[in-house]
């Protein structure tokens, strides 16, 4: 019995002794959001009926951190209940979707302050306007890429390289033959960028920021059109205000062309909190299609749900013709105490150009008011690892909507949308330095 313990207690000791000179953590998050869509991005007509579904994102994390080097793997399963195509009449036996990895990176910090991540990673600079990990989506959005980065209390200095292959031959002719590349074709095949940040004071700093997008020609392997969006971003924080303003400027290349198009975004948000209360105020600008061939501000990668309505009515160009777009949006939000919290915000929208003039054709009944939506929303925090959020959308549609969203004049109906959504993060284990 003693030579057991003593083996047992030897293994034991070969195991976790050199994570007592490390930190190893395992944690999870189980994620379920149930929804009721009627009308939720799209205008509902009377024939519409309202879909209820629920979906759900499992995540198991591994976190191991030793000298200089830090690595972390997201193994993610997202799909909705009872989607899975291997059942039975009495219920779900199995799946062929499999899992997938929503992060796999490590960081090297092979000088100070300087470090190296390379591998599957989330991307969020500043408030996410143009690159975010836009984490209401159940899969979020995820990078293959490397980062060279540089962190001091008052400057940081990020530079980012996406690339996403699309064949494995320099044959072209076989490549085009290769089913991997088609569904490629048409999104991103490489994504630069360079982010600096300037902390002028605790409560201000200014960051500037180049992001450049090269999207591969479908019916090519090495044409590219490129979209490259210069940014400037102020952000003033104190005890009971906060300010952001954003300016962004966009240069898009054409296709099939050598010409180059213009647009720009402007977004200011306040916040003031002198108690329990706070009260928000936010206008965002996108500039539109016009007459004289300038484009469509591209919100490329950033956050959509977060800025823009509950309803993601207008989270594309295309969602208002091209013809840009115009949200004010008052909000207020009260804690009630540590664990409960309300909130509202109404949106009003217009389109940045006028739609008859681009579209042609007798649509003087249009207006620019795209009218407005209110978001109602509930958050329960119980502890650190288990929350509650309900949020409620009601669009108050009017013609010019119907029109955007090639609805017939006068057939749109209540679009409302509703969800409950529940977040538990467990931590397994941990071990500390």
């Amino acid at each position: 019995m003693k030579k057991l313990t003593l083996t047992i207690s030897l293994i034991l000791s070969f195991i976790f002794t050199p994570l007592l000179k490390a930190q190893f953590v395992i944690n999870a998050e189980l994620r379920n959001r149930s929804e009721a869509n009627h009308g939720y991005h799209s205008l509902p007509i009377e024939s519409s009926q309202t879909a209820y579904y629920i979906s759900q994102r499992t995540r198991l994390n591994l976190k191991y951190t030793h000298d200089k080097f830090t690595s972390y793997v997201s193994v993610q399963d997202v799909r909705f209940w009872g989607q899975e195509d291997m059942a039975s009449k009495t219920g779900i036996q199995s799946s062929s979707l499999g899992l997938d990895i929503s992060q796999a990176w490590f960081n090297w910090e092979f000088a100070k302050n300087w470090g190296l991540k390379t591998g599957r990673q989330l991307w969020s600079y500043d408030d996410g306007r143009i690159l975010a990990s836009r984490n209401w989506n159940q899969t979020a959005l995820s990078y293959d890429a490397l980062l060279i980065h540089f962190d001091k209390e008052d400057f940081h200095f990020h530079f980012g390289s996406s690339i996403n292959n699309t064949n494995t031959s320099f044959n072209r002719d076989a490549d085009l033959l290769n089913y991997y590349n088609y569904p490629y074709g048409y999104r991103i095949k490489y994504f630069n960028f360079l982010w600096l940040k300037f902390h002028a004071s605790d409560k201000f700093s200014i960051s500037l920021a180049e992001y450049v997008a090269s999207y591969l020609d479908p019916n090519t392997t090495s044409t590219y059109y490129n979209l490259s969006t210069s940014t400037l971003h102020f952000n003033y924080q104190s005890e009971k205000l906060k300010i952001l303003a954003n300016v962004f400027y966009q240069l898009y290349q054409k296709p099939n062309s050598d010409k180059y198009s213009n647009a720009f975004m402007l977004t200011f948000s306040a916040n003031f909190q002198p108690n329990k209360v706070s009260y928000g105020i936010g206008a965002d600008y996108l500039s539109g299609e016009d007459e004289d061939g300038n484009n469509a501000f591209n919100l490329m990668y950033g956050a959509r749900f977060k800025y823009y309505g509950w309803m993601n009515y207008f989270i594309l160009s295309k969602d208002s013709k091209e013809a840009g777009l115009i949200d004010i949006y008052p909000n207020i939000k009260f804690k009630i105490n540590n664990k409960n919290s309300v909130c509202a915000t109404y949106h009003a929208f217009w389109t940045s150009e006028d739609l008859g003039i681009m579209d042609g054709g007798d649509f003087s009944y249009l207006t620019r008011n795209l009218g407005g939506e209110l978001d109602l929303g509930y958050n329960y925090i119980y502890d650190k690892s288990f929350r509650i959020q309900m949020n409620l959308g009601y669009y108050f549609a009017n013609e010019t909507t119907e029109y955007a969203k090639e609805i017939p004049k006068g057939t749109s109906t209540t679009p409302i949308w509703a969800s409950i959504m529940l977040t538990y993060k467990p931590e397994f284990f941990r071990t500390e330095k």
